[in-house]
């Protein structure tokens, strides 16, 4: 067996940040790591830079680069290439805090039988702002253990740049799905959480910066929507036909997921001014009763203009922030 965690990045044209990832990991507290740097096909310099580094841990494959999206077939072939048994991922724009992998590892001597380990992160937004995503459902920090249910958050408490996955996991689920263009990392952490367990830590550990180059947009068009919903709900169908559920789940937590799912999806579109688009995703979310209030809100939604929704917006950023007059904060 070779290193203790072997670290995957999956890398295409990102000359001006792959350096801040791989100090990130040079600079981690635990170093007992290997590096694979999966080249898909970068036009920019990036492997140059890679090779400037003289560290032996780190070594690059290359992949002949196939538009696939968000990396999936670059991160199969660094698992494939890992000779650990636990796999960590980090995206060649984000950055480790130098206690992740010390986290990491704690987790998973803590508890051998899950799925997936993962710390906590931030979120660098476009206009450089940087926040701490609320995580519902997971107690306040410092807290980490285990998730009674995954299928009861209403965000993601997982990324890509901070999840790991023993490599046995792969094998009994699958790998990252290629040819997906959005939300094929959703897609695994369903298919994981769908068969075992998930342990977290809320000790921040990553940063995701959405401000990066060649970074996939955060909105989804319509036609990506209807495909990540329509694998989540062949997922769940799947699962409550086989009656096989994890330890703590339920029947309607899964139906309910799938409902609030079909309901974000809805806001996303009602923002974007795709009103029609946004109602097809509550019509298939109309048996919810956990979020009833949340589906009549986006119904309501989308029968307002686009240009008044954005009026309101910043009408409500504005008082939050204190900067509306004293007669509209009566």
């Amino acid at each position: 067996m070779g290193s203790a965690i072997s670290v995957v990045i999956p890398l295409y044209n990102k000359a001006r940040h792959i350096s801040r990832a791989l100090d990130s990991v040079l600079g981690q507290t635990h170093q007992d790591y290997e590096v694979v740097v999966v080249n898909d096909g970068s036009t920019d310099g990036s492997e140059d830079i890679v090779r400037r580094y003289s560290d032996p841990r780190i070594r690059m494959v290359f992949r002949e680069h196939v538009d696939s999206g968000g990396g999936h077939a670059a991160r199969n072939l660094g698992i494939a290439e890992s000779r650990a048994d636990l796999i960590a991922f980090l995206d060649a724009d984000d950055e480790w805090l130098p206690e992740h992998l010390a986290t990491i590892v704690r987790l998973s001597e803590k508890y051998p039988e899950c799925g997936a380990y993962a710390s906590a992160y931030e979120v660098v937004d476009r206009q450089h702002r940087r926040r701490r995503p609320e995580f519902r459902g997971v107690p306040p920090p410092p807290w980490e253990g285990v998730i009674r249910n995954y299928f009861c958050h209403l965000t993601k408490p997982i990324c890509s740049s901070t999840v790991a996955v023993p490599k046995r996991v792969f094998g009994s689920v699958g790998l990252f799905p290629v040819g997906v263009r959005r939300s094929g990392d959703s897609y695994m952490w369903w298919r994981i959480a769908l068969n075992y367990r998930i342990s977290v830590s809320t000790r921040v550990g990553a940063i995701y910066y959405q401000d990066a180059d060649n970074r996939t947009g955060d909105e989804y068009t319509a036609a990506q929507l209807r495909d990540r919903e329509q694998r989540l709900r062949q997922l769940i169908d799947d699962a409550l036909k086989s009656g096989c559920l994890p330890c703590g789940v339920t029947p309607d937590d899964l139906v309910e997921y799938r409902n609030r799912s079909f309901i974000n999806a809805a806001y996303s579109l009602a923002v974007a001014g795709s009103a029609v688009d946004a109602r097809e995703f509550l019509r298939a979310a109309v048996s919810t009763r956990r979020h009833r209030l949340e589906w009549i809100h986006v119904l309501a939604l989308s029968f307002v203009p686009r240009s008044l929704q954005t009026a309101l917006r910043q009408i409500v950023r504005g008082r939050a922030a204190g900067k509306v007059g004293t007669a509209l904060d009566r």
